[in-house]
């Protein structure tokens, strides 16, 4: 019984990250990257908010991707899943990075 929470948890995470991503990748909603919360008024006024977006949808949609894999890996047990989840994250990771680096050298 507790593994079906856990799926309907991880499940209700997925859902809601592909909601957010829909909503950024047109360019609207909040922008959630620390590029962006980090910075003071003026900075934000300056900043490539297409470029903010693009990174938060990406960054965003991978993590729902994962948690959609964890959703299936608790209710099928299959292990391929967990290795999927594990190269998304590092792929994630670098991605995140990556773009944090080249949005601090366009400031």
């Amino acid at each position: 019984m507790s593994d079906i929470i856990f799926a309907v948890i991880t499940a209700l995470i997925s859902i809601a990250l592909f909601i957010y991503v829909s909503f950024t990748a047109r360019g609207k909603g909040p922008i959630l990257s620390n590029t962006y919360l980090f910075a003071v008024q003026k900075e934000r006024e300056k900043m490539d908010k297409k470029a903010e977006y693009h990174m938060v949808s990406v960054v965003f949609g991978i993590l729902a991707v994962i948690f959609a894999f964890v959703t299936v890996y608790i209710i099928t047990d299959w292990k391929m899943c967990l290795y999927i989840v594990f190269i998304l994250f590092a792929c994630v990771i670098a991605y995140a990075i990556k773009e944090a680096v080249k949005s601090e050298k366009s400031r």
